[in-house]
């Protein structure tokens, strides 16, 4: 799997397959867990490996980077408390040295000690160095900083010779606003429009590239 190095204000984010890594800790954005089960109540045929995908990409993303601490920007769980909070319980007990942090979004609507029940730490904001990082981009960003968000699922599509197109998520940078790709599995993507002095990083079968 190929990483892509990025340095934004005074930190060196390291870009992974849906999520990044400064250091020891993790930053990714919109699991929306529990969206699977939200759609087959409404009727729509999920197959059964679709509920299960994110939480095994987070099992393994927890295995191969050890980090100690693991930043949500925003919308952990897609709706209501259902299975899929003792599903994540499970596990985030076996990481009880890691440090859970959710920075909540607009789907993150459950009750507070619900949260710390499955061991996360919440907030409306988090600062690492000149990063801020919300759910939702900030209107307004003060001079030398960077707002890393999630919330827009940022995809980007790439056209091939023969003129076929296919839409692939992407880490998206645009001024001082840089935002990440849903690493939830059944999110959709918001299909990006660059423009100059734009850079985007798009993620072609776990391989992080720059295309723009």
């Amino acid at each position: 799997m190929s990483r892509f190095l990025l340095t934004l204000g005074d930190q060196d984010l390291i870009l992974n397959d849906r999520y990044l890594k400064i250091r020891d800790t993790v930053i990714l954005a919109d699991l929306h867990l529990g969206k699977t089960m939200h759609f087959r109540k409404a009727g729509m045929p999920i197959p059964p490996e679709a509920r299960d995908a994110d939480q095994r990409n987070l099992m393994a993303l927890m295995e191969k980077e050890t980090p100690s601490t693991v930043i949500v920007l925003g919308d952990l769980f897609h709706s209501v408390s259902n299975s899929e909070c003792d599903e994540l319980a499970m596990i985030t007990s076996q990481f009880p040295s890691v440090n859970f942090e959710l920075v909540l979004g607009n789907h993150d609507i459950l009750d507070p000690s619900i949260y710390r029940s499955i061991d996360f730490q919440t907030s409306q904001s988090k600062q690492i160095g000149q990063l801020i990082l919300t759910h939702e981009p900030q209107l307004e960003v003060m001079a030398g900083q960077i707002n890393l968000h999630g919330h827009i699922h940022p995809g980007i599509r790439l056209i091939g010779r023969g003129r076929q197109s296919m839409l692939f998520p992407c880490f998206y940078l645009s001024g001082q606003h840089f935002c990440l790709p849903a690493f939830g599995a059944l999110t959709g993507l918001m299909k990006t429009k660059p423009a100059k002095g734009d850079r985007v990083f798009a993620i072609l079968d776990g391989e992080v590239a720059q295309v723009f």
